[in-house]
């Protein structure tokens, strides 16, 4: 299992358009064969912060999400939403004995 963070820092006139924009990215995500979780969370303790926290059943799976017409609309048109640049964390579930 992979499992992908991608945290934002969102300018705080743009957050009723990242929000909007999020919406279509987040369902569209969720539908995907190969996902097994995807949510938008909120930072409570730091305002216009979010996280993406992704979790997808293979590589395979990731690079299929990132070619999806939803993915590659939402990294086209969201540039403009974010104060600092956009950081993704990628992790592997270690695999059971």
């Amino acid at each position: 299992m992979i499992i992908i963070h991608a945290l934002f820092r969102v300018k705080p006139e743009q957050k009723d358009q990242f929000l909007s924009e999020t919406k279509p990215l987040v369902a569209g995500s969720q539908a995907e064969e190969g996902n097994i979780s995807y949510e938008l969370y909120e930072n409570t303790q730091v305002p216009n912060s979010f996280i993406m926290v992704e979790e997808w059943k293979d590589q395979n799976a990731v690079d299929t999400h990132n070619q999806t017409e939803h993915f590659v609309h939402f990294g086209a048109n969201s540039k403009s939403f974010f104060e600092v640049p956009t950081q993704v964390s990628l992790f592997q579930a270690e695999k059971k004995n």
